[in-house]
């Protein structure tokens, strides 16, 4: 229930005046380019069928796959049959043993193309670079143009600094140009550059086909710094003053540029905030303008960015203002009038309550929060979340309060503002005690979402002499698997960040635990602890769940998943072939009726719609069983449907949703299925938006 404000609205002063004016002045200039849709996606490329569910050979492939059976699937490289040589191949793709790539590489040569393909595909899932050279000989041989464009993929996925010069050099026809871009940005994401490399991609920002132009704009959005390419600077700004305002390459570079840190690039960010007609550009150029609120033309900007008809781009601006140290008064009163004359966008609201608590408006937040219902759950975490900034003791005593609530989104939010707090407060000794007890006491619900604050804020120095480590190990050995998996990550990680000697000995012998997603967090724990390079250690792998092959062939090849949510219909195309294990799963979620009136509980704006938490609702549950991954070659782009998981073999019940590409996604998560119709829902479906009702129906129905 949305909640009316108890107290009149404020009169308006001078002050608020001026605030108006400058909230108008925000919409100055010229005439926005009106909000469009972005419009339908094209189904991407997949894995030709190749008759698996008619085929029990291939079938045993698969579930020689699932059980991860490297060396049975390596002996069927040497099948007669070619379809059983290529369905062995792309199932090492997800098994990823290592022994496997000495047999990959000499299919490389195999007299099918298909085999060839999936060869190709499964040594870029290798990660090692040793192969490189070799993928990038085979391309030098190759004629098919389905299996050079994979081998390019591969190149970039596992290549290192010997193939890169040659891959520059090759002279290759138009429509392979978008894949050695996409290979170039991959090797420069891994680090591995030289100066014409780079020179090499900001040219193709320019010339090619759209493709080919975003592929090598990926580069520059996806790096986590500005500096390899900083000297090109000039460049990418000029090729992103002379682009479309719908351009998608827009969003790459307007996410590279804001890594510079240069206020003279704020115009820019203003200009296409305002200027492009594609929600996705605007949103970055939001981003963008963080750490540059200081600027008082950023700030009425994004102040008058939250009257925008995108809740994404709105969103973005307010948390970019979240970041502002200070605001002047007319601003903050221009705020919270914003705030009561909107009561229903508690979406838009929470980060602007954010500012106003840094501003030490506690008590407006607290009438909001008296505004709502117990039951309005969702909004009231917004407005708890904001009262972690508020400068007081009573704001620390409030959300000790509130951290011993039933309700576990209120009580994970109300944690995660007391361990914010606590980074400010902890020079102060007489506030350690009770910080310790309200982490402890979230910690001991065993709840996922108080885990995942209350485990790193244990492993703070001020609380070992209160025995954090101890108590963290002992809540550790009680969780148990599947359902407790992220949770006991989350305790791994935090007992690797406390320094303490006694927690070496803990560290080692869960190395050695059967679950993989464990044996890997307790190394990197360890590794963070000792300050060692270390490797998982092997164990044995247990089966899992197994495919139902009746039941998977009565859904056929390409089944549609149908969403029916509040704001429209998404259908889905599940890729049976690529994915067996993973449609069977997920169909059968939605037969069951399981993801009826669920939310989509997360969403990232211009990255992934999330949903499927039929459990909790709030992304931390699961179905109770984990499934296999199962790495497909349908790449992560705009419309496509993928799995969420905690590392490999961690799947359940929770998938994602593509808004825009992000190729590095490919190979590391299961890629299942499309968008067929309702883009458009998708693009406008926000954080707590829900599915109404979800069915399948069987491919031919």
């Amino acid at each position: 229930m949305f909640f009316s404000p108890r107290t009149p609205r404020r009169l308006l002063s001078g002050s608020l005046i001026l605030a108006g004016c400058l909230l108008a002045l925000a919409a100055c200039g010229p005439e926005p380019i009106p909000n469009e849709p972005v419009g339908d996606v094209a189904p991407p490329p997949t894995r030709p069928t190749d008759g698996l569910l008619q085929n029990p050979d291939l079938q045993q492939a698969v579930d020689l796959q699932v059980a991860r059976d490297g060396s049975g699937l390596i002996a069927l490289l040497r099948a007669s049959d070619p379809a059983l040589r290529g369905r062995a191949a792309y199932a090492l793709a997800s098994v990823q043993d290592p022994e496997a790539g000495s047999a990959l590489t000499g299919l490389l040569s195999d007299p099918e193309p298909n085999v060839r393909r999936d060869a190709a595909f499964a040594l870029g899932q290798l990660t090692d670079p040793v192969y490189g050279p070799a993928l990038l000989g085979a391309f030098r041989d190759e004629t098919d143009p389905v299996v050079r464009l994979r081998l390019l993929e591969a190149v970039g996925k596992v290549g290192d600094s010997r193939v890169l010069e040659p891959l520059l050099a090759l002279e290759l026809p138009t429509e392979e140009e978008p894949a050695r871009n996409l290979a170039v940005s991959r090797l420069g994401l891994r680090g591995i550059t030289v100066p014409t490399s780079l020179s090499f991609l900001v040219g193709a920002l320019e010339e090619g086909s759209d493709a080919a132009r975003l592929n090598a704009a990926y580069y520059f959005g996806r790096n986590g710094s500005a500096s390899p390419w900083a000297a090109s600077a000039n460049s990418v700004r000029a090729v992103l003053d002379a682009l479309d305002p719908s351009d998608p390459v827009a969003m790459q570079l307007l996410a590279g540029l804001s890594l510079l840190g240069d206020p003279g690039d704020n115009p820019r960010f203003l200009a296409w905030l305002r200027g492009s007609p594609d929600w996705r550009i605007r949103t970055n150029a939001a981003r963008g303008l963080v750490g540059r609120s200081a600027d008082p033309r950023v700030r009425e900007r994004l102040m008058g960015a939250l009257d925008e008809p995108s809740t994404h781009v709105a969103l973005s601006a307010a948390e970019v203002l979240t970041g502002t140290p200070q605001l002047p008064v007319p601003e903050r009163e221009a705020l919270k009038e914003w705030v009561e004359d909107h009561p229903q966008e508690w979406r838009r609201a929470g980060p602007i309550l954010a500012v106003l608590g840094r501003m030490g408006e506690g008590e407006f937040l607290r009438e909001w929060l008296e505004g709502w219902e117990d039951t309005d759950i969702i909004p009231r975490t917004r407005g708890v979340g904001a009262m972690a900034f508020v400068p007081n003791p009573a704001a620390t005593q409030y959300l000790m309060e509130i951290a011993e609530s039933s309700e576990p989104r209120i009580r994970g939010t109300a944690l995660g503002g007391l361990a914010r707090r606590f980074r400010a407060e902890r020079k102060d000794p007489s506030t350690v005690a009770a910080y310790f007890e309200a982490f402890v006491a979230g910690l001991r619900t065993h709840d996922p979402g108080a885990t995942f604050v209350a485990a790193p804020a244990l492993a703070d120095s001020a609380f070992l002499p209160l025995g954090s480590v101890a108590v963290l190990m002992n809540e550790y050995h009680e969780l148990s698997l599947p359902d407790d998996l992220e949770t006991m990550q989350a305790i791994l990680r935090s007992i690797g960040s406390t320094g303490a000697e006694e927690a070496e000995g803990f560290l080692r012998r869960e190395t050695e635990h059967p679950n993989a997603a464990l044996r890997t967090a307790a190394t990197q724990a360890l590794s963070d602890l000792t300050e060692e390079e270390l490797n998982v250690p092997e164990a044995e792998v247990t089966s899992g769940r197994q495919v139902d092959w009746p039941a998977l062939t009565a859904l056929g090849p390409r089944p549609k998943l149908i969403l029916e949510t509040e704001k429209g219909t998404v259908t889905l195309i599940l890729d049976s072939e690529s994915a067996p294990l993973t449609v069977q799963t997920i169909a059968g979620f939605a037969q069951g009726g399981l993801y009826n009136d669920t939310p989509f509980h997360r969403v990232v704006p211009n990255f992934v719609i999330q949903g499927g938490d039929f459990s909790r609702q709030d992304g931390f549950g699961g179905p109770g069983f984990t499934i296999r991954s199962e790495f497909t070659q349908i790449p992560f782009r705009r419309g496509v449907l993928g799995m969420a998981s905690a590392g490999k073999d961690t799947e359940g019940s929770q998938f994602f949703i593509m808004h825009s590409m992000a190729p590095h996604l490919d190979g590391g998560y299961t890629a299942f299925g499309w968008v067929e119709s309702g883009m458009d829902v998708v693009d406008i479906l926000y954080g707590e938006d829900r599915i109404v009702t979800a069915r399948v129906e069987p491919d031919g129905s």
